[in-house]
């Protein structure tokens, strides 16, 4: 009798772990298929004020899914003039945080010479940005994260120019991509449009 008093709270206590744990994998799941897709600034380029410092560069992003759960890539392709046109592809795992909120941390490769190609991709031959990760509500209808600055920027650095190319933030809603990168220096939000 005692063993079974014992026993109880025990096995209750696994189920709410299993229970939590398909609840987090359904979480995932959802926030991984809403971000697939191309999405394309083309609109904001088109619509924004002629002659400034700083233009909107044109950002085309495609997000794929790999073989690998819970691993997607983010090719991001920027062009700030006709004659400057830079490519850069993160890997990014999508994991439940201990308080229940979702992170997608970035990883790069070394020396990317190729664009990756996602039906290949293996996560051990790149290498973590933990601090860059993007934290938020994976949860909801519109997915919002944001990685935390001063830690991203030191460890970004060891990337050297391609950092600017690191989503810092972003925000989806299924039809468009709000992504916040530093480029040139500055924070600047890119308004993508699925296509």
């Amino acid at each position: 009798m005692r063993l079974g008093i014992l026993m109880l709270p025990a096995l209750l206590w696994l189920a709410s772990g299993l229970t939590a744990q398909a609840s987090d994998d359904t979480a995932t799941a959802k926030a991984a298929a809403a971000l697939q897709g191309k999405f394309d600034n083309r609109q904001q380029v088109a619509s924004a004020p002629a002659g400034t410092d700083a233009p909107i560069p044109h950002v085309i992003v495609v997000i794929e899914p790999t073989p690998q759960k819970d691993w997607s890539l983010w090719h991001v392709h920027i062009e700030t003039d006709p004659e400057s046109k830079f490519d850069q592809t993160w890997a990014m795992q999508m994991r439940v945080e201990h308080d229940g909120s979702g992170a997608l941390v970035p990883y790069y490769q070394l020396k990317q010479t190729t664009n990756p190609v996602a039906g290949a991709f293996d996560p051990k031959d790149w290498l973590s940005l933990e601090a860059c990760a993007l934290r938020g509500d994976f949860t909801k209808a519109r997915i919002e994260a944001m990685s935390e600055g001063e830690p991203c920027v030191a460890v970004s650095m060891s990337v050297g120019a391609r950092r600017a190319l690191l989503p810092v933030g972003f925000v989806s809603d299924g039809a468009k991509l709000h992504l916040d990168m530093n480029l040139r220096g500055v924070r600047t939000r890119i308004d993508a449009d699925r296509s």
